[in-house]
């Protein structure tokens, strides 16, 4: 049967009204401009926490505030069939928004079939601080992810990129159900020029994972993700409100290895261990887009004495 394209077109306009007010009606009324984490820790006896403006974002606009952020990833393009794309990155109505579509036709001889998106920050965060998002997974089997990363840089000795995961999760998740339902956070620390006793360059990880309350899941609603970076080898995790896990990131190369500032990304990726997203998904507007509500970063000041 040929469906009329006025009704077609109807019937997509409909369905993305359908999933913003589903999405709105989830997201709950706008909050005041914080003066304190909304998921974290208080601060330590005498300090306060202090917001750093420039690594943290309400996407109040229209558009993407370029003086922070970058709507790509500098030196990665994507893990195929994933490609991440500009056009996929947007603000509105709130949120941060991040598509994952068929990528109509295939790039690069079908080596990327579905367009994905990312952001980061434009410069590195300095050590140490607590990051935090509130943000609502999309429901197809790309990631929603909120971590840091820094790459490895000649001079240093020993050369290390390190890479800190907040949050990372999957909708639709079809191989490993927990990253539909879980908070999963790890770190990376990668020594190029150190190899393990695989063979291969060094990568000490390590890693926590929580169960989202009331079975809940990670596209199901919007939920507050945190992580305290408290010093070099520490960073405490926290789900809405609640510290739930602590990584100690190793010491056997370095006795202060998470010392370094890092980019702060927000990516909706596919990996090569989980089953592409279907086409249908991708092209509904209920399932294919992660909406990040805010994005918040705070420093530790010292309160002076009167």
């Amino acid at each position: 049967m040929n469906v009329p394209i006025r009704s077609a077109t109807a019937a997509a306009t409909a369905t993305r009204a359908l999933a913003l007010a589903l999405v709105l009606s989830l997201a709950g009324p706008a909050a005041a401009a914080p003066g304190a984490p909304a998921s974290g820790p208080d601060a330590p006896a005498g300090h306060r926490w202090v917001l750093n403006e420039a690594f943290s974002d309400e996407f109040d606009g229209d558009t993407l505030d370029r003086s922070k952020w970058n709507d790509v990833f500098p030196g990665w393009k994507g893990r195929p069939p994933g490609l991440f794309l500009p056009e996929n990155v947007s603000v509105a109505d709130g949120f941060l928004q991040i598509r994952s579509v068929p990528l109509d036709p295939p790039r690069e001889d079908g080596k990327w079939t579905i367009g994905c998106g990312a952001i980061q920050s434009v410069t590195q965060v300095a050590p140490y601080g607590y990051h935090e998002t509130r943000v609502k997974a999309s429901s197809v089997s790309t990631s929603t992810t909120f971590w840091l990363k820094r790459r490895a840089e000649a001079g240093e000795d020993p050369r290390k990129s390190t890479e800190l995961d907040i949050m990372e999760a999957i909708g639709n998740a079809q191989r490993f159900a927990g990253f539909a339902t879980q908070m999963r956070s790890n770190t990376h620390l990668n020594y190029p020029d150190l190899l393990g006793d695989d063979g291969k360059p060094l990568n000490l990880k390590a890693g926590a994972n929580t169960v989202l309350p009331g079975g809940a899941r990670v596209d199901g609603g919007f939920h507050t993700y945190g992580c305290w970076w408290v010093d070099a080898t520490t960073m405490h995790f926290f789900l809405d409100g609640e510290h739930v896990h602590t990584i100690e990131v190793s010491t056997e190369v370095e006795p202060e290895p998470m010392n370094k500032p890092m980019f702060l990304n927000a990516v909706c990726e596919t990996y090569a261990w989980e089953h592409p997203p279907h086409r249908e998904n991708l092209l509904d507007a209920s399932k294919n887009t992660t909406r990040y509500d805010w994005i918040r970063s705070w420093t530790l000041e010292k309160i002076e004495a009167d």
